[in-house]
């Protein structure tokens, strides 16, 4: 995953990624924060029940950031506002952390905890961390819906949802004017 999202963002300037191509796309730095948080809420917060990689480190202060929601549901305005705003190198940093926390825990895991299916109280233990914005309320229905395991967090968060959001993020990369690599 490392590689694909440094193939995305090299030979792009900060100020590149924190631009959006035109009115209504997402920037890559927003796509970079959304995949981020996204892993390390549906990781660490609702299958490990472990402190989330952002709240180690100062992770918000080196961010420049206030928010701890995933980006689900942002409005235009508030994805423009976090790219304009977040420490692009920080950003990139927090993602690899990221990475490496939930690969490092893969290597370790008990297959038997992903069989488990995410309870509701799983799930609203991320919303009472912050994990869902006032207008992503619906993830936390949809994470605790009683059809989901642990197996499925894992794979489709930390995998499949990162690796939709790199293609879209090559889309973004070629209205920049850039070539895919």
């Amino acid at each position: 995953m490392a590689s694909r999202i440094e193939g995305l963002l090299c030979d792009l300037s900060n100020e590149e990624l924190r631009q959006s191509p035109a009115a209504k796309f997402n920037s890559l730095a927003w796509l970079l924060w959304h995949m981020a948080r996204c892993e390390d809420v549906a990781v660490n917060t609702v299958i490990r029940n472990t402190a989330e990689v952002l709240d180690g480190d100062n992770w918000p202060g080196q961010l420049s950031v206030s928010t701890r929601h995933i980006g689900t549901g942002d409005t235009y305005a508030e994805m423009v506002a976090l790219g304009r705003n977040i420490d692009i190198e920080a950003l990139r940093a927090y993602r690899a952390a990221v990475g490496r926390e939930t690969q490092a825990w893969a290597q370790t895991v008990d297959f038997a905890t992903l069989n488990g299916f995410i309870t509701v109280e799983d799930a609203h233990r991320a919303a009472l961390r912050g994990a869902f914005g006032p207008h992503a309320q619906w993830v936390e229905s949809l994470w605790a819906d009683g059809k989901r395991t642990h197996a499925w967090i894992l794979v489709w968060l930390a995998g499949g949802h990162n690796h939709s959001h790199i293609g879209e993020g090559y889309v973004i990369r070629g209205l920049l004017g850039h070539s895919v690599r």
